[in-house]
């Protein structure tokens, strides 16, 4: 609808400045995709339901899970959804984050819908697409994603700094800032699909548990977006100022309202369960955030119960299984071995959502202490906070980026 709107305004008058109103965009993006989630849920839901898309737990977990047999799975499809229906209403189509995040989060749910309908298909919940194969499909993803940032034309970044690694509070403060090269970063980018939407993936076991923190983890990057598209906040955190990065905003935004309309029916009891379809849709368009707002270290802080949970899983068979020849850990991911000591699902379910919270505090205090801490902050390089040729941002006085966070007249010190 905005991508119609400046279009029709732009064809009447091509000197007409389109203000872009990032933060009206995003509010209306959560409330678009909150009101989509909460609408089409149920026929959803009994849409799966009587496809015959129902849970089946693992059998090692059949003194946990046995009475959420026969729930409906696969309902991550619920949230694209509301992802999509918020992106077409709010964001505008034409900056290059948008179709980029709109491609992450197809094709990590394209990849998890092949692993839901594989499992009911086969009728066991261990009997879904074969671990190289999916490793290697987000491997490709994260190659072809690393392509489209690294390469001229279709990068969202400028030449200046694009290979760059942000170091939150040792980047501001002190300008490290390594920069790995087109080729390694490309390769860091990788593993960053890699781990982040597994990491998402291993999470989601338990009613509302994975989409909890993927809606902080989502509001955080959403917010950095949003500080990084307006000149002025850019400059206080001592961050490259990115115009294009305010549809990151919206877009996060659309993300946080389908997180938070899918909880409606997630929670405990859940009427519907993810899926991979839904964790990995998540998975991927956290790292797609990541690296757009070239914040992937922050997900270390953000992302913790997820990375505690990735943790969890690769020592348990790596270490353990694999070389050991035991457990380390009653069950992985880390959520079942609580449950084995006899926490309570709820409670479990609670605890992480109150270490993710306090978790993307942290986070966000990260990002926002180093030129606190570190006095000046370092000067940006040349050319730094300017995008691609031929990216979003205007290129003379008086022209008003689209995608660009609303700016005011710098703040008396």
């Amino acid at each position: 609808m905005f991508t119609l709107l400046k279009s029709i305004l732009l064809a009447i008058d091509p000197t007409t400045k389109v203000q872009p109103f990032t933060s009206l965009r995003a509010v209306l993006a959560f409330i678009t995709a909150f009101v989509a989630v909460w609408l089409i849920g149920p026929k959803v839901i009994a849409t799966l339901y009587r496809r015959g898309f129902r849970d089946l737990p693992r059998e090692y977990m059949d003194s946990f899970a046995s009475s959420k047999t026969g729930t409906p799975t696969m309902g991550g499809v619920i949230i694209v959804l509301g992802v999509v229906g918020a992106a077409l209403t709010c964001c505008d189509l034409g900056s290059k984050p948008v179709p980029l995040l709109l491609l992450a989060t197809f094709f990590f749910a394209g990849i998890g819908a092949m692993d839901d309908v594989q499992k009911v298909r086969r009728k066991q919940s261990d009997s879904g697409m074969s671990r190289k194969i999916k490793l290697l499909a987000q491997g490709l993803f994260g190659a072809f994603f690393a392509l489209l940032v690294v390469a001229d034309g279709s990068s969202p970044f400028g030449e200046a700094g694009r290979t760059e690694l942000f170091v939150p509070i040792a980047s501001p403060v002190f300008g490290w800032r390594p920069d790995f090269g087109p080729f390694g970063y490309a390769l860091f980018i990788i593993g960053v699909f890699l781990a982040v939407s597994n990491a998402v993936n291993f999470a989601d076991g338990l009613d509302g548990l994975a989409v909890v923190p993927a809606a902080f983890s989502v509001a955080v990057y959403g917010a950095v977006a949003y500080l990084i598209g307006s000149k002025t906040f850019a400059a206080d955190l001592g961050l490259a100022h990115r115009p294009v990065l305010g549809e990151a905003a919206v877009y996060a935004a659309g993300v946080l309202g389908a997180c938070t309309g899918f909880l409606w029916f997630n929670g405990y009891p859940a009427s519907v369960f993810m899926g991979d379809t839904g964790s990995m849709a998540l998975g991927g368009t956290l790292a797609a955030l990541a690296v757009l707002t070239k914040q992937e270290l922050l997900f270390l802080v953000v992302g913790g119960v997820f990375v505690y949970e990735f943790l969890s899983v690769l020592i348990q068979d790596t270490i353990g299984v694999g070389r050991l020849g035991r457990r380390l850990f009653f069950r992985a991911p880390a959520h079942h071995s609580f449950q084995h000591q006899g926490v309570s699902e709820t409670k479990v379910v609670l605890r992480f959502w109150i270490v993710s919270l306090i978790l993307a505090l942290i986070a966000l205090g990260a990002l926002t202490a180093g030129p606190r801490f570190g006095g000046e902050v370092r000067p940006l390089k040349t050319g730094e906070s300017s995008v691609s040729p031929g990216g979003d941002a205007a290129s003379g006085p008086g022209k008003s980026p689209i995608g660009h966070a609303e700016e005011s007249t710098p703040r008396a010190r």
